[in-house]
């Protein structure tokens, strides 16, 4: 239960929340793809988020420690930025523990 307030804690972020749905609908390479990866889905970096939010680089990487921290993103060192991965996995098993514990399944 811990792990899921953790993650609740990190989703209850507007920021976070629509970070999240964009790396979701994540479709074409970001500017920091390594060749190769264009079609491959290898997330967003921290210049895409950036542009995207209109955030500087300090509260992007804050909003990004959040959420790798309470295990919903996977990071990923490139050069200078780093580059970020929806966590499916534990994506996946905080919704199974939130339907156990309300009964909803």
């Amino acid at each position: 239960m811990n792990n899921t307030v953790k993650i609740s804690k990190a989703l209850g972020d507007p920021i976070r929340y629509r970070i999240l749905l964009m790396l979701a609908g994540k479709s074409k390479a970001g500017c920091c793809a390594l060749p190769g990866e264009e079609n491959n889905n290898p997330g967003l970096c921290n210049c895409d988020l950036m542009a995207e939010l209109g955030l500087i680089q300090s509260r992007v990487s804050y909003h990004m420690k959040e959420l790798v921290e309470a295990g919903l993103v996977t990071e990923e060192p490139r050069g200078k930025w780093k580059m970020y991965k929806l966590n499916l996995k534990a994506i996946r098993a905080f919704t199974e523990q939130l339907n156990r514990e309300f009964n909803l399944t």
